[in-house]
Parts: C-alpha cells; sequence; structure tokens
C-alpha cells in the first residue's frame, strides 16, 4: 500500500522588493535589478548610462499600463495608454506616479501656488465656496431666491407664534425704495401712489401716501413703500392663502427696490437681498467667480499695480493699494 503525500500549496503573501528582469528599453543591456519596497531608491551614473530608462521607460511605464488595464473600456478611452516596456518581467509593482523635473522661472508674476497650480483649485474653491461679506459694514452678504425668502419670513412667525402673545404682532412686507439719500421724492411717491400703495415708512413712521407728506431737500431720508401687511396668525389659521399672498407680496417688493426686500415683524426688522448686493450700505459684488481671484487676470487683478504686488517691476516695495494681495478690493 503506497500512501499519498499531501502537498500543501505555498501562501504567496506581501512582496517586499521589486525586481525587474531582462531589461532593454533603450540602451539597457538585459540588466536584472532588484529595489526593496517602502524605500527610497536612487539611481545615479553617468549621462546616457540608462537611469531614466530604467526608471520611467521601463519601471513607471510599466506600472501605469498595468493600472489603466485594470479599468473599463469607457474609462480607458480617456487616458492615454503607454507602451509595454521591453523587458521579460516585473514582480512587485504597483501604480506608479511619475514627477518630472521642470525649471524654475522667473517671471514676477509666479508665486509658489502658481507653479504647482494649487492656485487653480484655489480660485474654484472660493468662488463656489467663499461667503462674501460687506466692505463698509462687514456683514455677510448673502443671495437669496425667491423661495428662500418665504422660507426665512415663515420661519421667523412660526417660531414667534410659540407665544400666544405674538399672534397680533403684524408682518409687513415693505420695498425699500430710498435708503438714506438727500432729496424730496415728491414725484417719486405721487408715481407710488398711481400704482396702488397707498402708505409709506418715513424715516421709521408710517405715513399715508393720500395725505401730504414733508421731506426736508437737504436731510438724508429712508422711504419704504408697504406693499402688503398680515397678521402674525394667518400664517397658522389660513397658512395656504397667506403663502400666496407672501409670494406675490414678495416678488412686488423685489421689483420696486431693484432686488431688496425688507420684512418688518412687529418692531424687528431684516433686509434680504436677491442679488450679492449688502441691503443696508449698497455695496455690490458681480457674481462670484473663479477669475476674481486671479491676479494675472483684469477682472481680479489689483488696478494700481497690475498684479504684480510691488509698486515697481522686480521692486520689493509692496504696492500701497492691495499691500501685496495682488487682487482687487
Amino acid at each position: 500500500m503506497v500512501e499519498k503525500k499531501k502537498t500543501t500549496k505555498k501562501s504567496v503573501g506581501p512582496v517586499d522588493e521589486i525586481v525587474v528582469k531582462g531589461a532593454r528599453t533603450h540602451n539597457l543591456k538585459n540588466i536584472t535589478v532588484s529595489m526593496p519596497r517602502n524605500k527610497m531608491i536612487v539611481f545615479t551614473g553617468l549621462s546616457g548610462s540608462g537611469k531614466s530608462s530604467l526608471a520611467f521607460d521601463t519601471i513607471f511605464a510599466e506600472g501605469q499600463r498595468r493600472y489603466v488595464e485594470s479599468l473599463s473600456a469607457y474609462a480607458r478611452q480617456f487616458l492615454n495608454t503607454m507602451q509595454k516596456p521591453d523587458v521579460d518581467e516585473i514582480v512587485g509593482l504597483s501604480p506608479a506616479i511619475s514627477i518630472d523635473q521642470k525649471s524654475a522661472s522667473r517671471n514676477p508674476r509666479s508665486t509658489v501656488a502658481t507653479i504647482t497650480e494649487i492656485y487653480d483649485y484655489l480660485r474654484v474653491l472660493y468662488a463656489r465656496l467663499g461667503r462674501p461679506h460687506c466692505l463698509e459694514c462687514g456683514r455677510e452678504i448673502s443671495k437669496l431666491s425667491s423661495e428662500e425668502m418665504l422660507e426665512v419670513v415663515k420661519g421667523k412667525v412660526h417660531r414667534l407664534l410659540n407665544d400666544p402673545k405674538n399672534h397680533d404682532l403684524p408682518v409687513m412686507v415693505l420695498a425699500p425704495v430710498v435708503r438714506g439719500r438727500k432729496g424730496e421724492y415728491y414725484q417719486m411717491l405721487y408715481h407710488a401712489l398711481g400704482r396702488g400703495f397707498t402708505s409709506i415708512f418715513l424715516d421709521g413712521t408710517r405715513k399715508s401716501l393720500r395725505e401730504q407728506v414733508v421731506l426736508k431737500k437737504n436731510f438724508k431720508h429712508t422711504i419704504d413703500l408697504v406693499v402688503d401687511e398680515f397678521l402674525a396668525r394667518d400664517f397658522k389659521q389660513y397658512a395656504a392663502d397667506t403663502e400666496v399672498r407672501l409670494s406675490e407680496s414678495v416678488q412686488r417688493a423685489l421689483e420696486e427696490a431693484d432686488n431688496i426686500v425688507k420684512i418688518r415683524i412687529g418692531d424687528e426688522e431684516f433686509l434680504l437681498s436677491a442679488r450679492f448686493t449688502c441691503p443696508y450700505d449698497g455695496f455690490s459684488y458681480p457674481e462670484v467667480e473663479p477669475r476674481l481671484f486671479s491676479f494675472n487676470s483684469p477682472y481680479g487683478a489689483c488696478q494700481a499695480c497690475n498684479g504684480l504686488g510691488t509698486k515697481h517691476f522686480f521692486g520689493d516695495e509692496p504696492c500701497d493699494v492691495c499691500n501685496g494681495t495682488r487682487l482687487r478690493e
């Protein structure tokens, strides 16, 4: 009786070195070399001895080729496929990344961020996630749609309705047509009466347009047209109808006051804007785009130094306007 010997397969563990066998790419002469993994390896030698042929054209090319071949056919059509290097076998190879040498530029507009191309990503980041603030008062400037404005108003009113004492609070939609400007504005008020508006808030005091309104020409005035008014309890008792009225009123106020609406709930007032404009000072931003953060673009570069950041070409003294930031204020 012959006993059968049990054969066990040897388990293949992680490879701890990269082995290149029979490399013949370019001027390599059928060389074989092994290198430890997770270590820094340096190839040195005379010019033309095959350092780049081994590192870039053999090891990197094969690692990149294997990685691309593991992707789907759809993904491969968007990537450059590298030619298979002239080598017998490479063992222990992982997907590879190649970083080429780059000579530093002496352009005065070049910075570390532009040379490494991280500045392009930062500009997109600032444009998409940045929150603009007014340069006059420091308040955050937010751009709201009509639907978002309705949600803000309804949210504030519903929080007030938790207290029964607030059920009779007046809720007003106002159009701030004049904000801290000198003048008499009699013609404007006359046209407002003809368009159906019956009352205004003049410097915080309610006035009827059917009565005489006295304005001092050399004094600054704030005039708000009363577009519509509700009671806080209407948002609960007649929710559907009140929401429709509120939507129409907000839209009318935006048209009258250049995309700004003022909401007055009791004695509290707050402004909402449909564009990047500070509703308190009138300071406005254009649509926030990546080019506004580029000192190489006329839209973002400081007008005094043209984006150089210095007073003089190749100088070290910072610009007096942008203080070296290179960007337009």
